[in-house]
């Protein structure tokens, strides 16, 4: 702290030894301020653990029911599809109904889903930091392999076909439009069939806009089960990471991203009588997943938008707080030595 001693009527000599006196006192008093500072830094921290930890245990304590809750009913009330993607269009029936359910899905919804060759990552949901897109995070696991096989597929059609009549592939970017113009056959082996469970429903509000939810998955040739046809729920704690799915899901999952690995266009080169390209192959497959990567990229929307700018003011509040608490506390008790005269 700074005093000023000069107008105390004070010999020199006086004036000094009070200085030191003065300054004596306040390092001694210091340790005593650094620790009331400290304590008052906890605890502006201690309330935000405070505020963090609720959240959590309430969360921990109601997530698990209320999405046993939400799904409860899903597998008597959502429609089970078989998907052929070896077809890769809806046009050449390439999904038919294996299972209908209590709420029908319109048919133009349907085609609009399932156009997977066209679809992009616009139509995939963006997860927040709220619990409430847990189902949208679970149906993009499985629209993310179905759009993702539907992308992969098309392009290994484009490019076996150009390398067979000896054309370069430049770019995959239009192979779902040039593959569906084709007439000529391809053989593709090893096509995974899928059954694919899908639901339109609102988020419980009757105002609430409709969603089509990709609830679960499975290999036609696995051994399904009513569990492979909605949203594994056994660890929250699992699902805070990554999604969690069943058995027969993860192989289906597999099966649909096998479709872009260069073994896979290898093999559908070989089964075309086309030989002695592997090295070509593989580098157009190269090519596809590059492209993929930006065909699956999320398009985020003005709400989204508008979602993440209120988890950022939040996050910039609460660093602001303790930023300003840190602050006060140096301030206050902040220890300047005495200038000399």
């Amino acid at each position: 702290m700074d005093m000023n001693t000069n107008n105390l009527g004070l010999s020199s000599t006086s004036t000094r030894q009070l200085e030191r006196m003065i300054s004596d006192a306040a390092w001694i008093t210091y340790p005593l301020h650094l620790i009331v500072g400290i304590i008052k830094s906890l605890l502006f921290i201690l309330f935000l653990i405070s505020a963090v930890i609720v959240f959590t245990i309430g969360w921990m304590m109601t997530a698990h029911d209320n999405r046993a809750d939400l799904t409860k009913n899903f597998v008597t009330e959502q429609s089970v599809y078989r998907v052929d993607l070896a077809a890769n269009t809806f046009a050449n029936n390439a999904v038919t109904v294996h299972q209908a359910g209590q709420l029908p899905v319109l048919d133009s919804t349907l085609q609009a889903t399932f156009d997977g060759c066209m679809g992009t990552g616009e139509r995939l949901r963006n997860p927040m930091w709220t619990d409430h897109d847990w189902l949208a995070e679970k149906s993009d696991v499985f629209q993310s392999a179905y759009i993702a096989a539907s992308h992969n597929l098309a392009a290994l059609k484009v490019a076996l076909h150009r390398v067979k009549v000896g054309e370069p592939v430049y770019s995959f970017h239009y192979a779902c439009t040039d593959a569906m113009g084709w007439t000529s056959p391809v053989v593709i082996p090893n096509t995974p069939v899928v059954y694919m469970s899908m639901l339109e429903r609102t988020d419980g509000s009757p105002f609430d806009p409709a969603h089509v939810w990709f609830t679960g998955m499975c290999l036609a040739s696995a051994n399904c089960t009513d569990a492979d046809f909605v949203p594994r729920n056994d660890s929250i704690y699992v699902d805070a990471i990554a999604p969690q799915v069943t058995d027969n899901q993860g192989v289906a999952l597999r099966a649909l991203y096998a479709t872009g690995t260069p073994e896979f266009w290898i093999a559908a080169a070989h089964a075309n009588g086309i030989y002695g390209n592997d090295s070509e192959i593989v580098n157009y497959a190269a090519m596809q997943k590059a492209q993929l990567v930006k065909d699956l990229s999320h398009k985020t929307t003005p709400e989204e938008e508008t979602a993440h700018e209120v988890e950022a003011v939040v996050a910039s509040c609460m660093l602001f707080v303790v930023f300003i608490g840190v602050w006060i506390t140096r301030r206050t008790h902040r220890f300047n030595h005495p200038c000399e005269n």
